[in-house]
């Protein structure tokens, strides 16, 4: 990432031959500008000319995204037993969980690995009739 040079006006003197350290500084501030570089000034949105609104700009990006494609989020719950519980942030592999409902899974798996946006706890118990599955479902976004 380029680095955002302050040039002064004092630095740049009508009639006068650049020095090549302004020079050089001038050249690097466009790229700065471009990256975002800590003290640039910021691109306003209406400079951006995507052709359309940023609504539209962004959906014309993720239309075309399909399930278990990076980036898309998915309402999972483990596909099977764990005593795992998972905070915001965990990651698993997506062969470890399953499309949800507030209730059930589906059958199969995902693949990838899956970044938990929520909280989901998950146990299991006995009890006189045999294990008591609590396993419950959250909002999981695919990292890789």
């Amino acid at each position: 990432m380029a680095t955002w040079t302050t040039i002064t006006d004092t630095a740049l003197e009508p009639g006068k031959p650049i020095r090549s350290v302004d020079g050089l500084a001038l050249r690097d501030n466009v790229t700065a500008l471009a990256e975002g570089a800590a003290g640039a000034p910021r691109i306003a949105a209406a400079a951006l000319q995507t052709g359309t609104n940023e609504r539209d700009w962004v959906l014309d990006r993720t239309s075309e995204t399909t399930p278990n494609d990076v980036g898309t989020y998915a309402f999972l719950m483990l596909s099977s037993l764990s005593n795992t519980d998972y905070d915001a942030n965990s990651t698993l592999s997506g062969s470890s969980l399953a499309y949800s409902n507030s209730k059930t899974s589906s059958s199969g798996s995902l693949s990838g690995t899956w970044r938990c946006m929520g909280y989901s706890p998950n146990t299991f118990t006995s009890d006189l009739n045999g294990i008591v599955d609590i396993r419950t479902a959250t909002l999981w976004l695919r990292i890789a």
